[in-house]
């Protein structure tokens, strides 16, 4: 359920230290599949987009992101 995956994602970018969270492409050189959820995240404006190369992508989570977070974790009570 894409609910689940964007907790999961916004909960990974909120709790590291920088608010961010990266990928990197896999060997055959396809992105995993959490590269189209963050898109979708971004798209959404929960996530922005910071860095984006060949072998990496970096996105930092949002205000509108955190506020998502929050919405999950009142769902939760």
């Amino acid at each position: 359920m894409l609910v689940n995956h964007a907790r999961r994602l916004l909960n990974k970018a909120a709790e590291s230290g920088d608010y961010r969270i990266s990928i990197q492409r896999k060997p055959n050189a396809s992105w995993p599949a959490d590269h189209s959820r963050l898109t979708a995240l971004e798209s959404v404006g929960h996530l922005e987009r910071i860095d984006h190369c060949d072998e990496r992508a970096i996105w930092q989570i949002t205000s509108a992101g955190l506020t998502q977070l929050q919405t999950f974790a009142g769902g939760d009570a």
